[in-house]
């Protein structure tokens, strides 16, 4: 897809999981790094504290398309689920 068109926060989702799933893990500050290229704030934004930060309306879309997916806090990753992780989607 070519990046400078608009994409919906559903094709910044789909962009982020075809990114996911050629590694298994995905970076957050990678995925909310191109998002904000393109210059939308639904689809990323900088927070308070100066982060970068995915869009809400992608991130709901990204975590119905990978329920079996962590996010690592700690790091800022999403992966795979394990089976020594706790329940919930934050490790």
């Amino acid at each position: 897809m070519d990046t400078t068109e608009d994409m919906t926060p559903e094709e910044a989702a789909n962009w982020m999981l075809r990114e996911y799933e050629a590694k298994r893990f995905l970076y957050q500050e990678e995925a909310a790094s191109h998002l904000l290229h393109l210059q939308d704030q639904k689809l990323a934004y900088y927070d308070a504290s100066g982060n970068v930060c995915v869009g809400k309306a992608v991130l709901a879309a990204f975590n119905k398309l990978t329920p079996n997916s962590v996010y690592e806090r700690v790091d800022k990753f999403w992966r795979d689920r394990l089976t020594t992780d706790q329940p919930g989607r934050q490790q």
